[in-house]
């Protein structure tokens, strides 16, 4: 039979090779700084501008959950990329 089985499991080719193609977790954590920055901006001119309550905890716990989604996405990309 000329058909290749498809492979399970881990693949085992390097970083970038046909095997194993790069991710876009780079990208995704410039976004998620980028998104960590704008909400603390936000929060800190929610407080200076004497924004409603319920404004400043909703911009300060966005702000916390991606402080929490830069933290995870480097823990991720640390893991795929091991020598960076």
């Amino acid at each position: 039979m000329g058909r290749e089985k498809l492979r399970r499991g881990r693949l085992k080719g390097p970083l970038g090779s046909p095997e194993r193609p790069a991710s876009a977790l780079g990208f995704r954590l410039v976004l998620a700084v980028f998104g960590c920055l704008v909400l603390a901006a936000g929060t800190v001119v929610s407080v200076v501008a004497q924004a409603p309550l319920w404004l400043v905890v909703l911009l300060g716990a966005g702000f916390a959950a991606s402080c929490v989604n830069v933290y995870w996405v480097a823990r991720r990309l640390r893991y795929e990329r091991p020598g960076c």
